[in-house]
This record gives structure tokens, C-alpha cells and sequence, in this order.
């Protein structure tokens, strides 16, 4: 309990009792924001299990316990556990963003209650409590002003205004503000849900996060591969059943057919390489809330970017020090002159120290920066305060035994308070208002004239002088510019959102470089134009002023039902539901809020715009490695279902791969798709390609030709073998020596095929003088195993393999060769007729 100060006696039977209290909170509820949304664990769990995806990967697991392989069908079936605990785990994300409106919404506070003033906690209040302000307090709820002594906030968590905003009787109050200057009494008038910061939580909890573009590929993907390979299953089974009368014989072979159909290793693939990308983006300072996201950041085409303390540093700061003869531009000079450090010296003794106001701050920091040091022993003697009625802040100094005034303020108050003729006056005027179509927010600096021999009863006794004018900004992050020139060389269109004054805007965006920075629209401007005129200008601004969080998250939608595939920058709670609704939500980490972290997809650590150029730069490479692999995938795939399915349909007399052969193969497969392709450098013109088209599949016509190019070359190259060795190099007729040969070319045929894919449109020859160390430990480990499973008893016992003389693996070898040197001349070519089509 406190002592009640003199200025709110008044209200101290006006507090709620202990009844009302309980009244209040039972009827409004308590001050805490929560969801409405809840998902059952059944009902999570039977969509997660429903997923395309997951059935194939819970097929294939009863396939291999089928063939008596439960190593194999329990690794699939943890991998099918870990893909559940992520969807849970990201499922989870709206309720921590929750929590995180709600740490912020409960500070602690004191409130008038039973006529005592108490501290309780913010999340305790009530509707109608009366809450007690004063300087660095944090509101925990929004309330109406009942009485104030020059009160005033920041409110940049919720409007974006890095500005503190000047409030008066009867004015409200948001929850999340902070207090940066004077006191006041207030009356709650919303908790909960119920205020601004509420609502928002709202809308972050309702708006759905989608699947990304190519989650929902690889599921589409998957999911026809899957009904592809079940029917090529059941057409097997079926013509050894009718024809043969094979029941057995046919299920087996129908399922070894789907074993090596299936790519069961795409969704390990993706998930390893996205994983792999987070941790790569990590040690650039950038975190991956959603490792999948990083994939849709590389197709971007749009980004929207908060101006306060993402594209600026949200901190102001002295930009320009005007004096009657001269102007100087303190982002241009290392000194300042001694007229200049006058003004500062006033403006700081005019100043409170320790202060919240982010000018008072500025100023003392500029004074530090010039090594300039405020003699604190001149204490002040008596304030003449700031009022909505008096625009200027005047402190008395005492001086040996005489009193100086210094004084600052709006120019307009600084101006009438020291009588200034009009000549000067339209001298100073014409100053104050260039520097305010310049984005600067403008202080005037006065004095008294001559020293007082007594202490001023009220603010005009004295007689001032003006000195000058201080012009604040809030400073551009020095990386902006050149991030904003590397965006649109990558094609991707960069929009500046801002609840800043239209000339600030455009300002700012002239510095940074945004093409057509003359162009600006408000929040109001664009909410009342139609549909049609509203996608014209969307089509050429790029600045968008005085915008509310609403305007915000409806242009956001707005450009998503465009096509265009939006990442959205942003810091504050005002910008939570932008950066939920958008595709990539990218929040920053040194000054975001909680909510803005918990909301985001993607978190800069060192709030740098470079940072998020390289999400992009690596987003992109992901990808066009995935196609690689994808690419390579299909190819190999070919030629295993080929020569299982060749021989049973054609009556050949070697069976080639049987279950275990191809669980070698997929022990190239597997480490050649994640380890290799995910570690290839990306390609030299990655960055100056546009975006890819949102419509553009992982699988397009070009990567579809070319992968069933590959894989006819690799199927004719062990077909070549099969026929060449059966024919010509079997002088014992042993049908096992065919099929080992033939299971050379397979396994070279692959690892040849991995060099020929490192390009989409390379030759192999040309990618060679580019270095991946993987390449060396795939191919070592994979022949010394190969070699193992022909030469080595017991082991070629187990395969099924008796060992080749020199002249049959050579000849392996080198048929697997040309068929790749053949598809690699070929690809190049079809490369280069997609590129001209």
C-alpha cells in the first residue's frame, strides 16, 4: 500500500471495492487474453494421420513387414512418429503467441481500490478499476484519461508512430503503451480480448497457418506415385494369379514392384533438407521457426517491409542543427560549431534528466557524440512544464547568483515566446517547414536574453532569444539501401508500410532507394477506393502511409489473392497479424516484440535486411536442389522398376533385383540425395533469376522429360549389360553372373547419373571444377560396399552374386558410362530448347 499523493485525493473514494472487483470479473472476465480456438488431440491427430504423406510412409512400413524387413519398417515408422510430433509442435505456435500477448498485457500496476492505492498485477485488474500512471509505466489494459499532468506515450507497439503521443482528459489509453512523460488517473474501460492488443491476439489465433507450396507439391507427388505404384501392385499380383496361378509368387513380386517404385525417400529428402537449411541460416543470424518456410522465402516476389525499427532504427536522433546563418547536416560532418553546441547545450539544459522521451535522449547522445558534458550541478530551480495550451518546456538555471531560462519546444510556441519580428518570423517558418517536407521532426532551442536577478513567476517574465533549430529523424539502418537494390535485381518487388506522416514516408523511401518513392498512399486513401482502381495502384505503390494494422493485414491479403507470394517484415504487436497472414512472416529479433516473434515464420537476429536477402539467396538454393534431387530420384527409380518388371513380364530367363537388391540401391539412393545434393553450391546466376512463378510445380515439363530421359539411358544401359553379358561374356552360363553384371551397371549408371544431376542445365564436365567433398565419400563408400557384397564369401552369398572377372565389370562400367554421357549431352539440349520456347 502507498501514500496517496495530493493531486489524486480527489479520486480515492472513487475505486472500486472488493465486491465490485469480483463483479467486474465475473461479468468482463479477467484481463488475460486467450483463444477461442481449440483443437482436440483426436481430432489433430486423425488429420495429421490422414495425410497423404503419412499413409505412404505407413504403407510402405507394412510393405517391408510384409517381406520380414522390421528394421526398415521401424525406421519409417519413427520417422512417421517425428513428422506427427512436428505437426503437433507447430499446431502449438498460435497458443505461445498467445502467451506472449499476455506477458506483455500484465505488467504491474497501481490501482485506487477500497480508498488505498495498491501494486497488484496487470493481469488482476478489472474492468472499471481506476489505474494510477506515472513515467515508465507499462498500461495493462486500455483506460480513459480522468486526469493528467502533461501525460504522454508511446504507442509505437501498436501504431507504429515512433513517436510519443501527447494525451489529454477523456483521450484513451492502449494496453502495451508505454508512459514517457507526466502522470495520470484513468478508468479502464476494456480487458482481455476486449482491448486493442486483444483483438489483435484474436486475429493472430483465427487466421490459419497454410501449407507451404511445396508441402502441398510433395503431397500431391507422393500421393499419385503411391496410386501409381499400388495399381502396378495389383496388376502384377493379379497376372501371376490369373495367367500363372501364382498367387505367392505374383504378391511378392507386386510388392518388390512398389518397393522400388515408391519414393519413399522424397519426404526424408525435404525434411533434411530444410533442416539442414535452417542450421545453415542460423549461423547467419537468421532463426527458422518453421524450417519448410525457407523454401516459400526463396519464391518471394513481394516484400513488405514496417518502416519503424525495421527499415529505421526506431530511436531518434539529431539530424540537422539550423541556426540563423548556417544549416549543418550532422550525417555529413565528424564537428559541429561552437554556435551548434550552444544549441545543444540549451536544448539540454532545457531537458529532464534521467529522461523516457526519445528527444531528450537524442539530445544527450548527441551531446556525448560532440564530447560535449551537461554540468548536472546546474540544477534546475523551476520548471515551467510542457501543456497542451503552452508548447514549450522552460527550465530556470541558477548561475552564481543570477537565473537563466532555457527554453525548448514546437517552433511555433518558441517563436511567439520570443517575440519575434516578421521578418524573422517568416525567416524561421520557411526553415521549420522545408525541414518537415524532409521527414525531420523539429525542435526550436531559445533563451533568456539577460540573466534574472529573481526567480520568474511564470514562463514569458524573461525576455528570449531564439538560437536555432534541432531537427530530428529517425536514421535508416545503414544496410537498407543495398539490401533494397539486391531485392529487386532477384525480381523481388519491395513495399514500405508505415503509420508515418505521407512526407516522412516518402522520404524514407527516396534514401532507400524504392523505385517510384514519389508515389504515396494513406491507409484512408486506399481503404475507399474500389476493388479495380485499388489493383491499379497496387501495381505502381510502393509507399503506404498512416496505414492501421487493419489496412496492413487487408493489403497483405490483398496482394496473396494477386498471386504474388508476400514475406512481411515487422517488429511491433501492430504488425502480429500481417506477418500470420502472410506467406513468410519474417519478425526482428533485437527490438521485436514476443508477439511479432511468436507470430513470425522467420526471426532476424540482427534485425539486418542482408539477413533476409540471404534466406532469400538460401531459399533458392534449397530448392534448386531439391529439383536435383527430385530430378535424380525419378531417374533412378526407372531403371529399378524396369528391370524387375521387364523380366517377370517377358519371361527372361534371369531375374535381375530382388527385394534385398534393391535395399542396397536405396542405400545409394538415400545418402546421394540428402548428403550431396543438399551440400552443392548453388549456381553462379541464382540471384538474378526472377522468382519462380507460384504455379510453377517442383516437377515441371522440363525436369519431368529430362528425368525420364535419364532413366531410359540408365534402364537401356543395364538392359545393354543384361544382354551383352548373357550373349557374350557368360562362357559358363551361369545366370548369376548376369545378374550380377547387370547390378553393376545399375549401381554405376547411379553413381555417374548423381554427377550428371549436380546441373539442371550444365553439362557434367563444366560442374566438375566446382567441389563437393560428398561426392567423394558416396562414391568410395558405395563401391567398397559393392565390391564387398561380389568378392567377399558369404556376403556374395547373401546378394546372391558370384565374382566378375576384369573383363565383365569393365564392361559393366563402361556401358553405365555412355548411357549417362549420352543423357548428359542430351539434357543440355533439351536445357537449352526449354530456354528458347
Amino acid at each position: 500500500m502507498q501514500s496517496i499523493p495530493k493531486q489524486i485525493s480527489e479520486y480515492i473514494n472513487m475505486g472500486l471495492s472488493l465486491d465490485m472487483v469480483k463483479k467486474n470479473r465475473s461479468v468482463y472476465g479477467a484481463n488475460e487474453i486467450s483463444s477461442s480456438k481449440r483443437i482436440g488431440f483426436l481430432h489433430m491427430l486423425f488429420g495429421v494421420v490422414t495425410e497423404p504423406m503419412i499413409l505412404l510412409l505407413i504403407s510402405i512400413s507394412i510393405v517391408y513387414l510384409l517381406l520380414g524387413d522390421r528394421g526398415e519398417a521401424l525406421l519409417l515408422l519413427g520417422s512417421v512418429i517425428g513428422i506427427i510430433c512436428i505437426t503437433f509442435y507447430q499446431e502449438k505456435k498460435t497458443e505461445t503467441a498467445i502467451s506472449a500477448l499476455r506477458s506483455l498485457a500484465s505488467p504491474r500496476t497501481n490501482v485506487i481500490r477500497d480508498g488505498k492505492i495498491i501494486r497488484i498485477e496487470g493481469k488482476d485488474v478489472v474492468y472499471g478499476d481506476l489505474l494510477i500512471l506515472n513515467e515508465g509505466d507499462r498500461i495493462p489494459a486500455d483506460a480513459e484519461l480522468l486526469s493528467d499532468r502533461l501525460f504522454s506515450c508511446d504507442e509505437s507497439l501498436l501504431t507504429g508512430e515512433s513517436i510519443p503521443v501527447n494525451k489529454g482528459i477523456g483521450q484513451l489509453v492502449y494496453c502495451g503503451a508505454l508512459v514517457v512523460g507526466g502522470e495520470g488517473v484513468c478508468r479502464v474501460i476494456a480487458v482481455g480480448n476486449h482491448t486493442e492488443i486483444g483483438k489483435i491476439g484474436r486475429k493472430i489465433a483465427d487466421e490459419t497457418v497454410g501449407k507451404t507450396l511445396l508441402e502441398l507439391e510433395v503431397a500431391r507427388l507422393v500421393r499419385n506415385l503411391f496410386l501409381v505404384a499400388a495399381g502396378l501392385c495389383i496388376l502384377l499380383a493379379l497376372y501371376f494369379g490369373i495367367v500363372k496361378s501364382l498367387w505367392l509368387q505374383g504378391l511378392l513380386s507386386g510388392l518388390t514392384l512398389a518397393i522400388g517404385l515408391m519414393p519413399e525417400e522424397l519426404p526424408l529428402v525435404m525434411t533434411i533438407f530444410f533442416a539442414l537449411g535452417a542450421y545453415r541460416l542460423s549461423t547467419k543470424n537468421v532463426l527458422v521457426r518453421r524450417s519448410s518456410i525457407i523454401e516459400t522465402l526463396g519464391a518471394a516476389t513481394v516484400l513488405c517491409s514496417d518502416k519503424t525499427g525495421t527499415i529505421t532504427k526506431n530511436k531518434m536522433k539529431v539530424g540537422k542543427i539550423t541556426t540563423i546563418d548556417s544549416e549543418e547536416n550532422l550525417e555529413k560532418i565528424n564537428e559541429v560549431s561552437d554556435l551548434s553546441k550552444s544549441i545543444l547545450q540549451i536544448a539540454y539544459f532545457a531537458s529532464k534528466h534521467p529522461s523516457f522521451d526519445p528527444m531528450d535522449i537524442a539530445i544527450t547522445d548527441c551531446m556525448n557524440l560532440f564530447h560535449q558534458n551537461g554540468d548536472l550541478s546546474l540544477l534546475s530551480i523551476k520548471d515551467f512544464p510542457l501543456t497542451p495550451e503552452q508548447l514549450t518546456m522552460i527550465r530556470v538555471l541558477k548561475e552564481e547568483n543570477e537565473y537563466s531560462c532555457y527554453a525548448k519546444g514546437s517552433p511555433e510556441a518558441v517563436f511567439e515566446l520570443c517575440q519575434l519580428d516578421s521578418d524573422h518570423l517568416k525567416y524561421w517558418t520557411n526553415k521549420t517547414n522545408d525541414l518537415a517536407k524532409e521527414g525531420y521532426r523539429v525542435l526550436a532551442v531559445a533563451k533568456s536574453k539577460i540573466p534574472l536577478k529573481n526567480i520568474p513567476e511564470e514562463r514569458n517574465a524573461a525576455q528570449y532569444e531564439i538560437y536555432g533549430l534541432l531537427s530530428f529523424l529517425d536514421p535508416i539502418r545503414e544496410i537498407v539501401p543495398s539490401a533494397v537494390k539486391t531485392a529487386y535485381e532477384s525480381g523481388i518487388r519491395v513495399i514500405m508500410i508505415t503509420g508515418d506522416y505521407p512526407e516522412t514516408a516518402k522520404n524514407i523511401a527516396k534514401q532507400i532507394g524504392l523505385k517510384n518513392s514519389n508515389l504515396v498512399y494513406t491507409g484512408k486513401e486506399f481503404t475507399n477506393l474500389e476493388d479495380q482502381e485499388f489493383k491499379k495502384v497496387l501495381k505502381e505503390c510502393n509507399v503506404f502511409s498512416r496505414v492501421s494494422p487493419e489496412d496492413k493485414w487487408k493489403l497483405v491479403r490483398f496482394l496473396k489473392s494477386e498471386g504474388e507470394i508476400v514475406a512481411m517484415t515487422g517488429d511491433g504487436v501492430n504488425d502480429a497479424p500481417a506477418l500470420r497472414t502472410a506467406n513468410i512472416g519474417v519478425a526482428m529479433g533485437e527490438r521485436g516484440t514476443d508477439v511479432a516473434r511468436e507470430a513470425a515464420d522467420i526471426v532476424l537476429l540482427d534485425d539486418s535486411f542482408s539477413s533476409i536477402l540471404e534466406s532469400v539467396r538460401i531459399g533458392r538454393q534449397i530448392f534448386d536442389n531439391l529439383k536435383k534431387a527430385l530430378g535424380y530420384l525419378i531417374g533412378v527409380h526407372i531403371p529399378i522398376v524396369g528391370i524387375t518388371f521387364l523380366p517377370i513380364l517377358l519371361n527372361w530367363p534371369v531375374v535381375v533385383l530382388s527385394a534385398i537388391h534393391i535395399v542396397f540401391m536405396e542405400m545409394v539412393i538415400d545418402p546421394t540425395c540428402t548428403i550431396v545434393f543438399e551440400k552443392e553450391d548453388a549456381e553462379f546466376d541464382l540471384m538474378r533469376r526472377k522468382p519462380r512463378v507460384s504455379s510453377e510445380p517442383l516437377l515441371d515439363k522440363e525436369l519431368f522429360i529430362t528425368s525420364l530421359i535419364q532413366g531410359a539411358f540408365s534402364l537401356t544401359s543395364v538392359v545393354s549389360t543384361y544382354w551383352l553379358t548373357h550373349m557374350f561374356l557368360n562362357h559358363d552360363s551361369n545366370n548369376q553372373v548376369v545378374s550380377t553384371a547387370s547390378f553393376v551397371t545399375l549401381v554405376f549408371s547411379n553413381l555417374f547419373l548423381i554427377l550428371a544431376n549436380r546441373s539442371l542445365h550444365e553439362s557434367m564436365w563444366s560442374r566438375m571444377r566446382i567441389r563437393n567433398s560428398m561426392i567423394n565419400i558416396v562414391f568410395v563408400g558405395t563401391i567398397t560396399v559393392l565390391l564387398l557384397s561380389i568378392y567377399l564369401p558369404g556376403m556374395n552369398t547373401l546378394f546372391r552374386f558370384v565374382p566378375l572377372n576384369f573383363l565383365q565389370f569393365s564392361s559393366a562400367i563402361l556401358v553405365a558410362f555412355i548411357g549417362v554421357l549420352f543423357y548428359d549431352i542430351t539434357k543440355v539440349s533439351v536445357s537449352k530448347w526449354f530456354r528458347n520456347v
